[in-house]
């Protein structure tokens, strides 16, 4: 409902899209799948993907396939370079769009003393503003767009981008909507790969090709994995301004996954500290 309500085209927001809005609360309400084509994206499910995770997202074809959907594979080759690109464009934009907040302006001022300048007070302020992964982020992307190197990296990505994007399009030729594991693992502990950026980022891998096409996606949650009893994600793709597709079939699997389950996930949560 919420999406329905906040989704339509803004004059004022070059960004929106000047299109009808897509019947997603009656998609969500029927969550009709008979005869609608699911294609398993092979390249977001093999080598690498946690055991658990395989075994509830193959389970969660099975009942979409019970419901009438019918199960297909369709192959995007150039997903396997999604997540380089993507790792170069979102530091390129986030170092260009944060450039805004200099202290100036708006925001944080750090440092505004009594004959201080100008620039050690923006140095101040983004030192004490930006987290890491922030400025991680801003030195690779101010890297990545400096002079000699815009070409070689932000454009090349631009380009990988430009292939995702046809790799979906060819794919929605024939099926429906796309589905995946939404991560290859279960969740990691706090803290665990903090000194380990990269590791984190290839937790990424199933999700950031959606982002480089700019489509519609979500995850449901579709059981927990036997070995660690931590929870899975199923993914949902769909072509952009079909939005409904993905919460039919979004629809027909929490439907049917509650009726498996008998309750919510929430309900096979551990009990930790003596607390629910």
């Amino acid at each position: 409902m919420l999406h329905e309500v906040i989704a339509g085209h803004d004059p004022k927001d070059s960004t929106s899209i000047n299109a009808p809005v897509p019947q997603v609360v009656a998609a969500a309400k029927s969550g009709d799948v008979k005869g609608m084509k699911i294609g398993v994206v092979k390249e977001l499910n093999g080598d690498g993907y946690q055991a658990g995770v395989r075994q509830r997202f193959e389970e969660s074809l099975e009942l979409l396939a019970k419901a009438g959907a019918e199960i297909v594979e369709v192959s995007a080759p150039n997903f396997e370079y999604a997540l380089a690109a993507y790792y170069l464009i979102a530091p390129s934009e986030c170092s260009s769009n944060l450039a805004r907040f200099d202290a100036m302006r708006y925001g944080l001022r750090v440092g505004d003393t009594d004959g201080a300048s100008a620039e050690s007070v923006m140095n101040m302020t983004r030192e004490v503003g930006f987290g890491r992964e922030v400025k991680r982020r801003i030195l690779l992307g101010t890297y990545a767009l400096s002079s000699g190197y815009y070409d070689a990296y932000y454009g090349s990505a631009q380009k990988v981008r430009t292939l995702i994007t046809q790799d979906f399009n060819k794919a929605f030729e024939k099926c429906d909507v796309m589905v995946s594991p939404t991560c290859p693992t279960t969740a990691f502990k706090i803290g665990e790969k903090a000194d380990d950026p990269l590791a984190m980022y290839l937790n990424d891998i199933a999700t950031i090709p959606v982002n480089m096409a700019g489509i519609g996606g979500m995850s449901l949650p579709s059981g927990v994995a036997p070995e660690d009893g931590l929870p899975v994600g199923f993914q949902i793709m769909s072509p952009v301004m079909q939005d409904q597709r993905m919460y039919s079939v979004g629809a027909a699997l929490e439907a049917a996954l509650l009726s498996k389950w008998g309750a919510p996930l929430l309900s096979k949560a551990p009990v930790l500290g003596g607390v629910a």
